[in-house]
């Protein structure tokens, strides 16, 4: 049994590391065919791909991803709404707040994936971020493949300082 769980978390954490890297390739693409990038980075100057995805970089900005565990999803479509959340939260902070974006993009973007019990928590944790003023990005399923339409599935928290998400998360247990 002991064996199981540990299989099942190591090729969940590879599915999201996974989508996590398409993802940041895609919105790199993104960003350098469109305007957004010159107002996001605030020059002309590019990022090189190791400066993007450095897992070496170190800084105090994060984004986690919480996870309704109460609804026992498959590992592909725990990545594929971590994907979501991710985007969400992309496009929030770039409108909501572009100097955070930039400082997260430019210390590696890292992203923690941790998990709530139940839809209740998941609300709790995102009226909990909504008043301490980070950015939440809650993603509701469209109900075409294993859960109920309307299902409340991730939330996203951040990207933002890691010292104020993690008194909103840090006590979650990771996915």
């Amino acid at each position: 049994m002991l064996e199981g769980n540990v299989l099942h978390s190591v090729v969940t954490n590879a599915c999201v590391l996974g989508c996590g890297v398409i993802l940041g390739y895609v919105v790199k693409s993104w960003l350098k065919s469109d305007a957004a990038m010159e107002s996001i980075e605030g020059s002309t100057k590019e990022s090189s791909e190791e400066e993007i995805f450095s897992d070496y970089v170190q800084g105090d900005q994060k984004l986690v991803l919480v996870v309704q565990n109460g609804l026992k999803m498959g590992k592909g479509k725990i990545a594929a709404q971590c994907a979501h959340a991710s985007v969400m939260a992309y496009q929030h902070c770039a409108l909501k707040n572009p100097k955070t974006l930039k400082m997260w993009l430019n210390t590696g973007q890292r992203k923690v994936v941790v998990k709530a019990e139940s839809e209740q928590e998941l609300m709790e944790l995102t009226t909990k971020a909504r008043r301490a003023g980070l950015i939440v990005s809650l993603v509701c399923d469209a109900g075409r493949t294993q859960i109920p339409s309307g299902s409340r599935t991730v939330l996203g928290v951040g990207p933002g300082q890691e010292q104020l998400i993690d008194q909103i998360t840090g006590h979650l247990k990771l996915l």
